[in-house]
């Protein structure tokens, strides 16, 4: 990414991630969501937003309340000044998890040495 594009998703991470806090989402499906990072295409016309939540048995449950919220977060992102509010798509980030089995792996292959 770009640096442009690097500060827009950075911006847009932020505007979204303070819609999460303070109780601002009515939806009880996002209680417990997080917003971990944004990507953003090189035209700036889709923005990929990867989100965590708190209960890690509900992550489809937040993924179908982020879809139903697209209308709602994107009318936040006005604010940018920009001529068009980028898509937004939400992607759960399994990154811990991932991190978490590895770190496993490497631990049962330390231990059989």
């Amino acid at each position: 990414m770009s640096l442009r594009t690097e500060r827009m998703a950075d911006e847009i991470r932020d505007i979204l991630a303070a819609n999460f806090q303070g109780g601002r989402m009515n939806d009880p499906r996002l209680e417990f969501v997080t917003i971990t990072a944004v990507k953003i295409s090189p035209d700036l016309q889709v923005a990929t937003v990867y989100f965590r939540t708190y209960d890690s048995s509900a992550p489809e449950r937040a993924q179908k309340g982020l879809e139903s919220a697209t209308n709602y977060l994107r009318k936040q992102l006005k604010v940018l000044d920009i001529r068009r509010v980028p898509e937004l798509r939400f992607i759960y980030d399994s990154t811990l998890e991932s991190a978490e089995r590895i770190e496993g792996i490497l631990h049962k292959i330390h231990e059989e040495e």
